[in-house]
């Protein structure tokens, strides 16, 4: 692992779900760049109510040691969590590629005033909410940085957001497969069958994740799992000393009262993953 993606629908998943990992490879001096998919935009009624998650995801980085040339915006929308209601997963099953979506906030792809969403970056004008750029946005994104190793979300995650990326990054890949790219591909699951009321785990201490309750019904097995451990830093139950808890405190607006419990939850020993073989 030398040049590492992250790639990730919401601000805070980075934090969430490899935070860990994130740290130790930029201690050990690799490259890392993360790939954050949505302006996490679903309660903002417009661009200035819309993009106010984005600084958070970018200072929670900074605490990891990541720059803000490291983080790509992608600058597309956040609808829901369910089926239907969930921009990514509706996008992935789109059967007219250049049909437009729209958001709570916008139709087209957006950033913040200190930095521009990917589509606007390389191509100078911003993109339309439709499967054919979203898709191929991720594939230049993945054709600049050719990373060999890359993180994101699962099938097996009850966010359509989740499992709507993870089908456009193995689609990408399978296609890209043929062409002679074929990086180690690491998935990971945010949002268990057994509900964010149950898993993670609340025990209050420093340990590794547990399996979900049913977990195995689905297409991984727990067993087959990659455990990352964090790096110290990262394991304190103290935590005003924890560098996890501390990138997580940045993302103000997603720790709501309802929330706090499942996401401070994610602070473990490890971070858990699926190599990803067949694509």
């Amino acid at each position: 692992m030398e040049n590492i993606m992250i790639i990730v629908p919401h601000e805070d998943d980075e934090v969430l779900m490899a935070g860990g990992i994130i740290e130790q490879a930029v201690k050990d001096g690799k490259k890392v760049t993360v790939v954050i998919a949505t302006n996490g935009d679903y309660e903002g009624t417009d661009r200035e109510t819309g993009s106010v998650r984005l600084p958070e995801s970018m200072e929670g980085l900074k605490v990891l040691g990541i720059s803000s040339e490291d983080i790509i915006f992608m600058g597309y929308a956040d609808t829901g969590m369910n089926g239907e209601e969930s921009f990514l997963y509706s996008l992935y099953y789109e059967k007219e590629e250049s049909r437009i979506h729209k958001g709570h906030c916008s139709d087209t792809t957006y950033g913040t005033q200190n930095k521009k969403d990917f589509h606007s970056d390389y191509y100078g004008r911003e993109g339309e909410y439709t499967r054919k750029n979203f898709k191929e946005d991720l594939r230049t994104i993945l054709m600049i940085k050719k990373p060999d190793t890359i993180f994101t979300t699962s099938l097996e995650d009850i966010h359509g957001d989740h499992s709507g990326l993870y089908l456009f990054v193995t689609e990408i890949l399978k296609e890209e497969k043929a062409k002679g790219y074929i990086p180690a591909l690491y998935s990971g699951v945010a949002h268990s069958k057994a509900g964010d009321d149950i898993w993670p785990e609340r025990s209050g201490e420093i340990v590794p994740f547990s399996c979900p309750p049913d977990f195995d019904k689905g297409t991984l097995k727990w067993e087959e799992r990659v455990s990352f451990p964090v790096p110290e830093s990262m394991r304190s139950k103290d935590l005003s000393r924890n560098r996890k808890a501390e990138a997580l405190s940045k993302h103000v607006h997603a720790l709501k009262d309802d929330a706090v419990e499942f996401l401070y939850a994610f602070i473990k020993a490890d971070e858990v993953f699926w190599e990803i073989k067949e694509r």
